[in-house]
């Protein structure tokens, strides 16, 4: 038996199925525009949780990767050049208590909300899972909003990511520029890889390295079309799916994991490899 909400999410992604077919898409545009006013921050792909479907992939291709502090400024830089009254910011991860200066971000976003844009929210979104967590957020600043899921070791019913578009036979003739629900309620994304449509493309760019996200905030006018093309045709979330809990992957993310992780096995090695000049 499934939930109301998860009832109305099958009906809006059986919609989207049918409007991101490209003969409508040719008709009536894109369904869905990058967001201008919000923008989610993955400070950190670190994370004490291991649900299963993750979409930050901090479950299938663990890393302790975190966004460096330098990367903030130089979003607060190009926000203030570029006259950008931002109405949300909200902080992710991973699990965002976990990033090792979670408190200097905070501290230089209140700054500049505080001279710049008064009016703006400042969220930061977490599992609240573990003491350190629970320590973490008893000591942000007031000005911070919290966004709690109290999610736990037993992971929730939930709507596969892992499944590609592109390796489905029925989203052959969808158009991934319509983007998906998730541009428009979530705003665009920055992570430790750039600028990107929204925050799940720079996750999904992490693990197969396409290296495509704006490295500076994009204009007005970058409706991040190519971005979409790629992305969406490898997110899960922009197909229609059933709620589970038995966890599915596609060819495409099994041979995208297996890359990420020998990569990385090799990276491993060859940092621990004795130096024979010592």
């Amino acid at each position: 038996m499934y939930t109301q909400e998860q009832i109305e999410i099958i009906i809006r992604d059986i919609y989207h199925f049918i409007r991101s077919q490209s003969q409508l898409t040719k008709i009536f545009g894109p369904k869905y525009m990058r967001s201008q006013k919000s923008i989610e921050i993955d400070i950190t792909y670190r994370c004490n949780l291991r649900c299963p479907n993750c979409n930050r992939s901090c479950t299938q291709a663990p890393t302790k990767e975190e966004m460096k502090i330098e990367q903030i400024e130089d979003f607060i830089k190009d926000s203030i050049d570029n006259n950008i009254k931002w109405e949300r910011i909200r902080i992710l991860g991973g699990e965002p208590t976990l990033h090792t200066k979670l408190f200097d971000i905070l501290d230089l976003l209140l700054k500049y909300k505080n001279k710049y844009n008064p009016n703006m929210h400042i969220t930061i979104f977490t599992n609240g899972y573990g003491n350190r967590a629970k320590e973490i957020l008893a000591k942000l600043p007031k000005e911070i909003e919290i966004t709690n899921s109290s999610k736990n070791l037993t992971p929730p019913t939930f709507f596969h990511f892992n499944i590609a578009p592109r390796d489905d036979i029925l989203y052959r003739n969808v158009d991934c520029s319509n983007g998906c629900w998730i541009l428009e309620a979530c705003g665009i994304g920055l992570t430790p890889h750039g600028y990107y449509p929204c925050a799940i493309a720079g996750g999904i760019d992490r693990i197969f390295n396409f290296d495509i996200g704006r490295k500076k905030l994009p204009s007005h006018d970058d409706l991040m079309i190519d971005q979409l093309k790629t992305f969406c045709n490898l997110c899960g979330h922009f197909r229609f799916s059933l709620p589970s809990k038995q966890l599915k992957i596609s060819p495409s993310w099994k041979s995208a994991y297996q890359a990420y992780n020998d990569n990385l096995s090799k990276s491993k090695d060859i940092n621990e490899a004795p130096n024979p000049g010592q």
